[in-house]
């Protein structure tokens, strides 16, 4: 693979503690999983959020899909000649593979840019149809609060102002909120997942502006 890419570098400045985030991401499949045989990451971008899970699991069979045909292109030239490794051009709600052929399925930073909630649900019902029984889908996104926004948004801008992002770029993602991405608080998260019939949900990681969760189909 080659080494870290511009967009990798991005996240890192505007997601907070985004490798530490890479990281606990196959920790979690190991200790839930061990080997997945097949993973499908929904909403790959350029391939940076993925990189240390394709690293972790060689023998592993990856899926990586995303809406954009740049950034599959990206993602193809980033990730190299890895055996194993599928690319495909869709979002997360028309993806039609077959059912329950995923032990993971992952979607990092990608749900949160449906404004349509019915639309979001059908993407996260869709995630679980292509998951086997006993598999794992794991979410990361954007998250908001509802008593404490201006303590956690202050937090946020620390946060990236310490990684160097310009003041300018700040303000872009502070005013992108409700705009560009539309962010749910814990418990809206955790009732679309419900709804989407998962159970065994979890939160696995919490910062001041993201949230991750883990669930499982039964």
């Amino acid at each position: 693979m080659e080494s870290e890419t511009a967009q990798e570098i991005g996240m890192s400045k505007r997601i907070t503690d985004y490798y530490s985030l890479r990281e606990s991401i196959p920790n979690l499949v190991a200790e839930r999983i061990g080997e997945p045989e097949r993973w499908l990451d929904i909403g790959c971008g350029m391939g940076g959020s993925i990189r240390k899970s394709l690293e972790r699991f060689p023998e592993a069979t990856f899926t990586l899909v995303d809406p954009s045909e740049e950034n599959i292109c990206v993602a193809k030239d980033s990730i190299g000649d890895r055996p194993g490794c599928e690319f495909i051009q869709s979002t997360s709600d028309a993806l039609r593979l077959s059912d329950g052929c995923f032990d993971i399925i992952t979607c990092i930073l990608s749900h949160h840019y449906y404004s349509d909630t019915n639309l979001k649900l059908e993407a996260v019902r869709n995630c679980r149809r292509m998951l086997r029984d006993g598999g794992i889908f794991i979410t990361v996104e954007h998250t908001r609060y509802d008593t404490s926004q201006p303590e956690k948004d202050a937090e946020w801008v620390d946060y990236m102002r310490g990684m160097g992002l310009e003041e300018e770029s700040i303000k872009e993602m502070l005013d992108r909120r409700g705009a560009f991405y539309y962010p749910l608080t814990e418990e809206e998260h955790i009732c679309l997942m419900e709804k989407a019939g998962f159970c065994d949900i979890q939160v696995f990681w919490r910062t001041c502006s993201d949230i991750g969760l883990v669930a499982t189909k039964r």
